[in-house]
């Protein structure tokens, strides 16, 4: 009984002691505060190797809808295909505008001298004076889990996405023109900076990990995480259509390190600064026409 009664005498002792070390050293007491939620970034999950070669299309994937309602002045994004000037961006990104331009700097900008829209699917050529480093298309066949990297003007402001494949869909578009067209769904893992909506990204580049087009961004699904790209064959249609014969090289030549070694955000910031990857400028004149645009950009 000695022992019990031992314990009791210092128990107290001990808990006074373990009070004034945790609440006396200011400088190495634990900070048990939540962190903001703009400070705190949950890591992704690494990426899954890539698997199989993405299937054919088939009429029986899942679908969506979006609609290009009205148009009003908005901005949206181009990336150089040749250096003497020809670029490619989204159908919606232009349609609709009575001027066009890239923005190459404070207050100025490059006149869009011609514009070709692909009469079935969401992707355009435009064409330029003057012209940018071009980027080259990929050759390799699509794969599950492969990572892209998606370059341009979120929310009219520098950004960048991350991503892999996860499939095929059908899109839907309804509105001031309607289509049905097959693309390529990707899952976002990553965005910076965090910006609340992906409204401005449509029409930039969709890159490999070589820093090698693999589709045109053209829309996005903020509660699903889901970001669209245009499909390869859609690309070849365009080009065959407007008559191009793309020549570019990886990045535009502009890096020799591909996005995942430079880091997607560095990578991004090195295509805009050398203006391989451009603003564009949609300019309407008078009132915007139709319905309010519900597009997922």
């Amino acid at each position: 009984m000695p022992g019990k009664r031992l314990w009791f005498l210092f128990l107290p002792i001990l808990a006074v002691q373990v009070f004034l070390a945790y609440f006396n050293n200011e400088d190495e007491r634990p900070n048990m505060r939540r962190p903001m939620p703009d400070q705190y970034q949950p890591r992704p999950a690494p990426y899954a190797r890539p698997g199989t070669v993405l299937k054919e299309r088939s009429r029986f994937d899942p679908a969506f809808t979006v609609d290009v309602g009205a148009k009003g002045n908005s901005t949206g994004t181009a990336f150089s295909i040749r250096d003497e000037g020809v670029w490619f961006t989204a159908r919606h990104v232009v349609d609709g505008c009575d001027r066009i331009g890239l923005q190459t700097g404070p207050r100025k900008a490059a006149k869009v001298q011609r514009v070709q829209s692909h009469p079935r699917a969401d992707i355009a050529v435009l064409w330029t004076r003057g012209g940018r480093p071009a980027i080259s298309i990929a050759e390799n066949e699509l794969r599950v889990n492969q990572p892209a990297y998606h370059v341009g003007y979120p929310e009219g402001k520098p950004g960048q996405v991350e991503s892999n494949l996860i499939g095929r869909r059908n899109m839907r578009t309804v509105g001031r023109y309607s289509q049905v067209e097959p693309v390529v769904a990707w899952v976002e893992r990553q965005r910076h900076p965090r910006t609340q909506t992906l409204g401005g990204l449509s029409g930039g580049p969709a890159l490999n990990e070589a820093g090698e087009i693999i589709g045109v961004t053209v829309a996005a699904s903020k509660r699903r995480g889901r970001v669209f790209t245009t499909a390869p064959v859609t690309m070849d249609d365009m080009l065959a259509m407007a008559n191009v014969r793309p020549e570019g090289k990886p990045s535009g030549g502009v890096t020799r390190q591909g996005p995942g070694d430079l880091g997607y955000v560095n990578y991004g910031e090195k295509l805009r600064d050398k203006l391989v990857v451009a603003k564009v400028l949609c300019l309407v004149d008078g009132p915007s026409r139709g319905r309010r645009a519900t597009r997922g950009f």
